[in-house]
């Protein structure tokens, strides 16, 4: 699909933007599907304002959804509508944590629809180069800690409209992608436990805010006998005083923006630590694309290595040749499971669909023929 297919991209904010950056880049032309016509994509770009102008949507290779979190559902719900068989990105959190049966049942419904979620650490190459590494680097140890750390200072784009996820908060950003990371180094088996399990009592710490919901989570728990250990945050050092990140992250610079991406795997002899993208440290390496750093610790002292790794694009590579292979498995809404979870631990009441998000935006819940947006509204 990636010579002369035709992508629409649904939400043009600035994930819609990047995503019809990279599809351009990749020889598919793109469309955009928009009602705020504030941010046009160029001369060249069919833009639409709502479903009903689409002059054919079987003309449409793949519907790239990029619309706020709590719209996912009707907005695919909507393309279906039109496209019993179409084929559809979108973007991370599938839906709201509440509505993953609703999803679910949904594609159970239409067999010839073909719907996949973008995670671009999932597939990360670098995050299998490190897991190369360690079982080379430290062989036959088993592995004693996991941790994974992705924070932002996201009150700056808050302060200038970007959409702010009511229905997940912190969980609702990054957590996705954390969890995909654990998934390369936890065996199968535990990781399904981890994913399928209860929350630890005592496991996880949150920092609630009045504009961003929950600003920050801390969870430590052990699987298996390996010490687990997630953070997150999108105040930054906003969130400091209520939730300090873990100590071991002052050992690497933050990137701008405050931003930190840190996959750390340790053993009895070693640490390893993937940096990735975009990296801390001098304006200079701030602006490298694609680049990532990890850090080999042992007795005998820090080694490093850079490793290049284009993670949207190579997402959209296995996604575009997901979609169009003999066979298409369903999305996997077991991270986002887990996320309701944790969730429910905080807010009891999150595993209604009916409740939640409407309970602190007075929004309604169900689903809608026509995609519903509004201006300045865009995914996480």
């Amino acid at each position: 699909m990636t010579g002369g297919g035709h992508a629409c991209v649904v939400g043009y904010g600035s994930v819609g933007r990047l995503h019809a950056e990279v599809l351009t880049r990749m020889g598919l032309k793109v469309s955009v599907l928009d009602p705020d016509p504030s941010r046009p994509p160029g001369p060249s770009v069919s833009w639409w304002r709502s479903m009903r102008q689409v002059p054919d949507v079987r003309d449409v290779d793949v519907w790239v959804v990029c619309t706020p979190t709590h719209t996912h559902l009707p907005v695919v719900a909507s393309v279906l509508a039109q496209d019993a068989a179409a084929r559809i990105v979108v973007e991370k959190p599938a839906c709201r944590a509440a509505e993953t049966t609703a999803f679910t049942e949904l594609l159970a419904t239409l067999p010839a629809a073909r719907v996949v979620v973008m995670n671009q650490y999932r597939e990360a190459a670098v995050l299998s180069s490190m897991a190369r590494l360690v079982a080379r680097e430290a062989p036959g140890e088993p592995i004693r800690a996991l941790r994974v750390v992705f924070a932002k200072d996201r009150r700056p784009d808050v302060a200038r409209g970007r959409f702010v996820d009511r229905d997940h908060g912190v969980f609702g950003y990054e957590w996705l992608h954390m969890l995909a990371a654990l998934g390369h180094f936890l065996p199968a088996s535990g990781y399904d436990a981890y994913l399928h399990g209860p929350v630890a009592p005592g496991s996880l710490r949150v920092a609630h805010d009045p504009d961003l919901v929950l600003a920050a989570a801390h969870e430590r728990t052990t699987v298996r006998g390996v010490a687990v250990e997630l953070f997150s945050t999108v105040a930054g050092e906003g969130a400091e005083a209520a939730l300090p990140r873990p100590a071991w992250t002052r050992d690497y610079p933050t990137a701008i923006g405050e931003r930190q991406r840190l996959v750390r795997v340790e053993t009895a002899s070693a640490h390893f630590t993937a940096e990735l993208e975009p990296l801390g440290g001098p304006a200079h390496e701030q602006v490298r694309r694609d680049v990532h750093r990890i850090t080999v610790r042992t007795s005998a002292g820090d080694r490093r290595l850079e490793v290049v790794d284009p993670l949207i694009k190579n997402a959209w590579t296995g996604m575009l040749a997901s979609l169009s292979g003999v066979t298409c498995p369903p999305p996997d809404l077991r991270t986002l499971r887990r996320i309701a979870s944790l969730i429910g631990t905080v807010w009891p009441w999150a595993a209604d669909p009916a409740l939640v998000g409407a309970e602190r935006t007075g929004r309604p819940s169900g689903l809608a023929v026509e995609p519903v947006f509004s201006p300045r509204q865009e995914s996480a």
